[in-house]
């Protein structure tokens, strides 16, 4: 009986993937041995406290808002915030924003009164401006939020030619220091925001040393208006104003009082023959 004949083709298939099944082993073992190699770390290790989130500058720094991460020694900052010395920490602000996860350096971390300085950035300055009801949004500023201000001129009638009231774009994007003597949100131990149901009259602002003399100075010629933005709204703000008689005029009202439509005065037809 003959044996039956093994194609050539059939062979040469079965080697090749024969050789492809090892070549993919080959290849999974040197990835894996290596991926071992470069993770294995013999670096030394400590333990550091870490922010669980973000946080942003003016925050307080609560019980439950740190973890512990074990990282190389090499990458913890000299003063860092340890699961030893945390608790003496706790309740102080920051002065910049930190990431979550980043190790904390205790010089981050200022008393909550005794170096509000601290938190002023290079260059810039603080500047506390009186506020009213009206201006602090019925109080539901709080620090960390971004404002701009306009200037309001009121209207003149001591100069026997009546100019009506006009307002001005003063300041846009105005970061809020604090209101009244609050800095930083203040955080309930269930971890939300405390309403301590405390009014303020003035609020702090962050400004450059310009921003500040034309505050000064726009307060004194006139009345300021706060308004209040999205915390993450940073769009440019309208750069035009707005006068009396401009609103009087896109409302329709004419100078007597009355609107378009109303009742009409003395109708003047120029250049028809008498």
């Amino acid at each position: 009986m003959q044996k039956p004949r093994i194609s050539k083709n059939f062979l040469y298939i079965a080697i090749a993937v024969g050789m492809a099944l090892l070549a993919a082993f080959v290849a999974v073992n040197y990835v894996q041995t290596t991926v071992a190699e470069r993770t294995q770390d013999n670096r030394p290790m400590v333990e550091v406290a870490v922010p669980m989130d973000d946080m942003p500058q003016g925050a307080i720094l609560q019980p439950g808002d740190l973890a512990l991460r074990r990282i190389p020694a090499e990458y913890a900052p000299a003063d860092a915030v340890t699961p030893e010395n945390h608790g003496q920490f706790e309740g102080r602000m920051l002065r910049s924003p930190v990431r979550g996860g980043a190790p904390l350096s205790a010089s981050a971390l200022v008393p909550l009164y005794d170096q509000f300085s601290r938190l002023i950035p290079r260059g810039k300055v603080a500047y506390t401006l009186s506020v009213d009801e009206n201006n602090s949004i019925s109080g539901m500023i709080a620090p960390g939020d971004l404002i701009d201000i306009l200037f309001l001129k009121d209207k003149d009638e001591s100069s026997g030619a009546r100019t009506g009231a006009l307002a001005l774009p003063l300041l846009q994007q105005v970061r809020v220091l604090a209101t009244g003597t609050r800095i930083g949100e203040r955080v309930a131990p269930d971890g939300r925001p405390a309403d301590d149901g405390q009014g303020f009259s003035s609020v702090t602002l962050e400004l450059d040393h310009g921003q500040a003399k034309t505050l000064a100075v726009a307060s004194e010629a006139g009345s300021l208006r706060v308004l209040l933005r999205e915390l993450e709204d940073d769009s440019p703000g309208p750069h035009d104003g707005l006068s009396e008689r401009e609103l009087m005029r896109s409302l329709g009202v004419g100078s007597g009082g009355t609107r378009g439509g109303g009742q009409r005065g003395v109708e003047f037809i120029i250049g028809g023959r008498g």
